[in-house]
């Protein structure tokens, strides 16, 4: 009969990761908690702002078009940074791969987190690795059943919890609260609320490295971005091979033996079920845990040199790790400039933005008293917590007079008045006449000044042309 072909695809088998310490399970542990608090507490931190204005720290405040961070507001004008922060965020996934691998996987993505903090509920409740196995083996009784449901309600619970701060993101945190409480909070609030829960649930819960495995794009194309000075986790065949358990073998002077016990520890730790004896796989996360479990074996049979680590393709081969590499030198300085760019422009930014446009039909217009006339539009965008009044003139441009359509409001020395509210942009059109005793031939640059009234150094100015015969 001919050989039946092997499938290609295989059954699910769920991964008991057992829980081990060390020092890159602290790491995880601290990183696990300031990602959580940061999430979890950032929107209901208060921050003093103008009357009138959120008093949230950080508000995406969508119908008003405005997001708030601390003291940063972002406009719609600003939209552009959006485009330039995610620029920068994929320079620093760049280079954070080049030259320590899928550390952001195993200690900064999201999942990884939430998966961390879901596993630790099921630690609690089913108990270690062992028990976790025989209690799942086990028949259904009242026991196990209060066991499973308390789990799940917790991991719900964690769902919720993590739905909500998502939503708190957007509105007011108190006043969405008690609206959750009294069940008067809007549709898209419950749809988000009830969105965020259940994936919050499936992915960290009963997805877990399926989603890092299967889902995630990263690690499929992660590996292009390694070359052989990239940190990776890797097991070190040449101290570690030939693999030998019973320990008289080991101990026989005349067997060649290298320092694996082939105790399995490594794989029994790992989330994504991987056995790191076997080379580099793209499942690996490099969150560590291998290394934890196999420092601890190592330190009971008291060896000194360490099997799986942290090194490089080119340490494994007996060279020098190269960290200053083009790659490396090109992602980080890419990354100054994008990070520097955004950090100059919002510290320069303008709370006011100005514009005038010259009308084109007609270039100018000749009175019938000699005069000339050009026509402008201007545009007011005030991005001031408050309302500003402002006068405007005209520099750069002898004997000229200066009228706005529909404002009627002059100061002391007849220069027009203009009252933007906070937020708001208006438009005017403006008159700029020329008395003929000043004309001379060809355009002539001129300047607008706005200036605040209730604070002369506030000035903006935008440079033109005032075009004549």
């Amino acid at each position: 009969m001919p050989e039946q072909p092997s499938s290609l695809y295989s059954d699910w088998k769920k991964i008991y990761p057992r829980y081990q310490t060390g020092f890159f399970r602290r790491l995880r542990w601290s990183l696990v908690a300031f990602f959580l608090g940061l999430y979890y507490l950032l929107p209901v931190v208060r921050w003093q702002r103008a009357e009138g204005l959120p008093d949230q720290a950080v508000l995406f405040d969508l119908p008003a078009r405005k997001f708030y961070m601390f003291d940063i507001v972002i406009w719609p004008q600003d939209i552009f940074l959006l485009a330039i922060v995610l620029i920068a965020a994929a320079l620093a996934l760049f280079f954070m791969t080049a030259l320590a691998g899928r550390i952001f996987c195993g200690y900064m993505c999201f999942q990884t987190v939430w998966t961390d903090l879901f596993l630790y509920v099921e630690k609690f409740f089913e108990g270690n690795r062992k028990q976790r196995i025989k209690l799942d083996s086990e028949g259904w009784s009242l026991r196990k059943f209060f066991i499973k449901v308390a789990k799940h309600i917790v991991w719900i619970i964690i769902g919720i919890a993590t739905g909500v701060a998502f939503v708190f993101y957007f509105v007011d945190a108190p006043t969405m609260f008690w609206q959750f409480m009294d069940g008067t909070a809007p549709g898209p609030a419950w749809f988000t609320l009830f969105f965020i829960t259940i994936t919050t649930y499936i992915m960290a819960g009963i997805a877990r490295e399926q989603v890092c495995i299967y889902m995630c794009p990263y690690a499929r194309f992660q590996g292009a971005m390694f070359d052989e000075d990239s940190l990776i986790i890797a097991y070190h065949p040449e101290l570690g091979e030939p693999r030998e358990s019973n320990r008289r073998i080991r101990e026989n002077s005349k067997t060649k033996t290298g320092l694996c016990i082939d105790c399995n520890a490594c794989v029994t730790v790992c989330p994504t079920g991987i056995d790191i004896r076997n080379g580099q796989q793209y499942e690996c996360i490099t969150c560590g845990a291998c290394i934890d479990a196999c420092d601890t074996v190592k330190d009971r049979m008291n060896m000194k040199k360490k099997l799986i680590r942290y090194t490089s393709m080119r340490e494994i081969q007996g060279e020098k790790t190269q960290w200053f590499r083009p790659r490396i030198l090109i992602y980080g300085a890419l990354l100054t400039i994008f990070i520097g760019g955004i950090s100059i422009y919002l510290a320069i930014k303008s709370p006011l933005s100005l514009n005038v446009i010259k009308h084109r039909q007609p270039i100018y217009i000749m009175q019938s008293d000699g005069s000339i006339q050009n026509n402008f539009t201007i545009r007011i965008l005030n991005m001031y917590p408050k309302a500003r009044t402002f006068s405007l003139e005209v520099a750069g441009l002898p004997n000229v007079s200066l009228s706005v359509v529909a404002v009627d409001d002059f100061d002391s020395q007849k220069r027009p008045l203009i009252t933007v509210p906070s937020g708001a942009v208006m438009t005017f059109t403006l008159f700029l006449k020329q008395q003929k005793n000043s004309i001379e031939s060809g355009s002539k640059p001129i300047t607008f000044l706005l200036r605040a009234t209730d604070n002369s150094d506030d000035t903006f100015s935008y440079d033109s042309k005032f075009m004549r015969p």
